[in-house]
Order: C-alpha cells, then sequence, then structure tokens
C-alpha cells in the first residue's frame, strides 16, 4: 500500500486541519492482519517529530509489528484543562483519527493505545476518562493529572494504567503543582481506586544495570484489579523530567530499562472489553437505522432514529461537516454532488453510513 515506512497525513477537525505522522512496520504490507496502533503525544512546545526521535518508539513498531502515530497539538500544546496551552477539541479530533485508521489503515479497533510525554502524558489521562470506548489503555510519562481531574473522571470501566515518573521532576514535579499537576502518588492512587486495585502493590526493583545514569528504578505493580486490569507505576529515583533510555539524555535519563519497550509490553497485554448488555442494547437499536435513497440526487432521509441521538456528516475526506441531535425517528438532509459519511450514535455506540450525492 505504501512504498515507504513513513506517512504524513491530515484531518480536518472542528473547521481545523490537523496533522499526524504514521509509521508502518516492514511487514505491513505482507501481513493482512489488523494492526495494533500506539499514539504518542508530544509535550508541552514540543511537536510530533521531535516526540518520535526522542522516544525512538519506531524500533517497538519494527519488532513488535504495532502501528505508531506521531499527532501534533495547535499550538504545540493538548487540550488538558489548564487555563494555558491549547483550548482545542483534542478528544475529539483523536476518536476521529481512530475512526479513520480502522476505516482506512487495518487498525484492530479493540487494540488503540495512547501513551505520552509531560503534557501528552497528561493527555493520555484525559483519554483514559473520555475516551476510553476507543482507547484500550494508557501510559504517562512525566505527566500527571490536572487538580480537579480526579473528581471529573468517571471512566465506567476499569482502565490499564502506567505512569512513569521521576522523584526530582523538575517540570511536573512528583510532589504536584497547584492547579498544574496532582501529586503522582495520589495519581497513581487515584487509578488503583478507580480500577478496584488491591492496596498492596508487588514491588520490583530494576537491576541498576547503568551505573552512571544516577537514577535507579522500581516497579510498583497493583495487579490484583477490577477486570482482569492492571495499574504499574515505575518509580524513578532522582530521575529528571526525561524518557528512560530516549535518545538524548536531557537531564537525570535513567538507562536501566527502556521506556517505549516497556509500554508496549505493558499495553500488549490488554485489549478493549467486550460490550456490556446495555451496549449490546444499543447496538441493536442503531442496527435498524436505515438511510435512503443512496445514492441521491440531493435528498437523503435516515429513519428509525432513536430520538436525542447524535447525527454527524462528514466529507469522505474525513472532514466534519455539521452535528445535529434527532429530534424525530426520521431526519432529512438536503447535500450537494459529492461522496459523505454520516455517523449516527450516542457516546457508546455509533453506526456509519457511506452516501453518494449524484
Amino acid at each position: 500500500m505504501y512504498c515507504q515506512s513513513t506517512v504524513e497525513e491530515s484531518i480536518i477537525h472542528d473547521g481545523i486541519q490537523r496533522d499526524y505522522t504514521l509509521y508502518f512496520p516492514a511487514s505491513y504490507e505482507q501481513n493482512s492482519e489488523d494492526y495494533a496502533l500506539i499514539f504518542n503525544f508530544h509535550g508541552f512546545t514540543s511537536n510530533g517529530a521531535q516526540q518520535r526521535l526522542y522516544s525512538r518508539m519506531d524500533l517497538v513498531s519494527d519488532t513488535a509489528q504495532v502501528v505508531m502515530c506521531y499527532p501534533e497539538g495547535i499550538d504545540a500544546a493538548w487540550n488538558v484543562g489548564w487555563n494555558f496551552g491549547s483550548m482545542e477539541d483534542d478528544v475529539g479530533f483523536t476518536a476521529a483519527m481512530i475512526d479513520k485508521f480502522v476505516a482506512e489503515h487495518r487498525i484492530n479497533s479493540k487494540k488503540v493505545y495512547a501513551c505520552g510525554m509531560s503534557n501528552g502524558g497528561f493527555f493520555s489521562y484525559k483519554l483514559a476518562c473520555e475516551l476510553n470506548d476507543k482507547i484500550a489503555a494508557v501510559a504517562s510519562v512525566t505527566g500527571s493529572l490536572v487538580p480537579g481531574q480526579d473528581a471529573a473522571c468517571n471512566p465506567g470501566r476499569a482502565v490499564p494504567v502506567l505512569e512513569i515518573h521521576g522523584t526530582a521532576d523538575a517540570v511536573v514535579p512528583y510532589e504536584g503543582s497547584t492547579g498544574v499537576a496532582m501529586p503522582i502518588e495520589d495519581v497513581v492512587q487515584f487509578w488503583v481506586d478507580k480500577n478496584a486495585c488491591d492496596d498492596d502493590p508487588d514491588i520490583i526493583d530494576i537491576p541498576n544495570t547503568s551505573l552512571t545514569d544516577e537514577s535507579t528504578a522500581s516497579i510498583f505493580r497493583y495487579n490484583t484489579c477490577e477486570s482482569d486490569t492492571e495499574v504499574q507505576f515505575i518509580k524513578i529515583e532522582n530521575g529528571g523530567h526525561t524518557w528512560p533510555d530516549a535518545l538524548l539524555d536531557i537531564g537525570v535519563t535513567n538507562r536501566d530499562f527502556n521506556a517505549s519497550q516497556y509500554i508496549w509490553e505493558f499495553f500488549s497485554q490488554f485489549t478493549l472489553p467486550t460490550v456490556s448488555s446495555t451496549q449490546e442494547e444499543d447496538l441493536d437499536v442503531f442496527s435498524k437505522i436505515q438511510l435512503y435513497p443512496n445514492p441521491s440526487s440531493g435528498s437523503i432521509n435516515i429513519s428509525h432514529l432513536p430520538i436525542n441521538s447524535t447525527i454527524e456528516l462528514y466529507r469522505v475526506d474525513g472532514s466534519f461537516i455539521n452535528r445535529r441531535l434527532s429530534t424525530s425517528t426520521t431526519e432529512a438532509f438536503d447535500l450537494e454532488r459529492g461522496v459523505y459519511i454520516i455517523s449516527v450514535g450516542n457516546q457508546k455506540t455509533k453506526t456509519q453510513f457511506f452516501t453518494i450525492i449524484e
């Protein structure tokens, strides 16, 4: 499908062009199976290219046969609830990318994961709170939760979480920062509680194989949790605001383990859970929706709609056109000539239609 492993793409979301880079392993063209996908979100003031180079996560893609995505934040930031940085709909942007990748790039919708550095780590947690129907597990490196986000976060299911943080992080302090970041141990405890985990973790010291990196690391593994999920915390004594075993030393960088490889090993244990009985009922309801005539000369009708379901209209390139709530069981659209995608659903369940206007 591709003459090279790296593909630069974009999607229009909320009227804004959003860019990202996809990296495909060498086996992609020869293998017909669907692939897992990892989002790797950059830090504040950084970008996707820098995060890709710094984390060296392409090496994981090559060995594990997983597709990597390095998205670009607006104004070099992700909207995590701060009163600075980005104010864009980055959760919606991520959801739109996932839908596109599943449709166009053979991505397994049950094996989509999110990780990130600093602001990207904060954003991964936001996705665990708000997009856990599409994200199977998350990992945060030098990130945290925004104070108050814990009270607003109700995932509705147990979400596997990995936190990697240094005790000497001067940017996102281990002890927290007023209005910016919760203390890291409080973040870990939040997810332990949310996932109904046993409070007594297994503690594993990572062998101190690098005697010159000025740091040591230990794994706190909470593996007796609801729904066979897990919470892990890798505490790096004297570690700085850095990605363990990154390409460059920018402050104290632990070299006793490779964060990118460890993140994938953690992710690979988990897939999105099967749908609940309530979701099955939703699927049954939304499967009865009909769109006609298709193709059409300009006007289309959508019937058998649940009241207050969300109808979203996109061009075939993924660019967003409009959104409305259904006020009756039948809705109509008048469209210009072209090819469109119509998405109908609620927060948990969606169905899509392609329609051609001749």
